[in-house]
């Protein structure tokens, strides 16, 4: 699947930083979603078929890790990318949760698309 077919959603609590990435990421993928919080993302997932899930650890409610205990949960299929300013979760921890790539932040946008690309499959090179 390539990226630019794919729908994401971004959820990021930090305003300016849900801007910014939603914007790049708009130019990028086929359909881009954002959410503020957990909360906002499982409605966004429960009314839309969303293929990858990239979403900030620490977030007031409902923060990453349980929004992708959740995701997971609930069968709703998305890839997943976690994205952390923190060491909140070990390799082993993530991939038992299903998540398909763990990035530090800042959030280097080549980074970022790599590891979507690993994610979908798309591995031609184009976005």
């Amino acid at each position: 699947m390539k990226v630019k077919e794919v729908a994401v959603l971004f959820v990021e609590d930090e305003p300016f930083l849900r801007e910014s990435m939603g914007a790049w990421l708009a130019r990028t993928a086929g359909q881009v979603l954002c959410a503020e919080n957990g909360e906002k993302a499982m409605e966004i997932l429960a009314a839309n078929k969303i293929d990858l899930l990239i979403t900030d650890v620490r977030m007031p409610g409902m923060d990453g890790i349980a929004l992708v205990k959740r995701v997971g949960k609930a069968e709703l299929g998305p890839r997943m990318i976690i994205v952390t300013g923190f060491n909140d979760l070990s390799l082993q921890e993530a991939r038992r949760l299903g998540i398909d790539a763990i990035l530090e932040k800042p959030i280097d946008r080549e980074e970022l698309l790599r590891a979507m690309k690993n994610c979908l499959g798309d591995g031609d090179g184009d976005a």
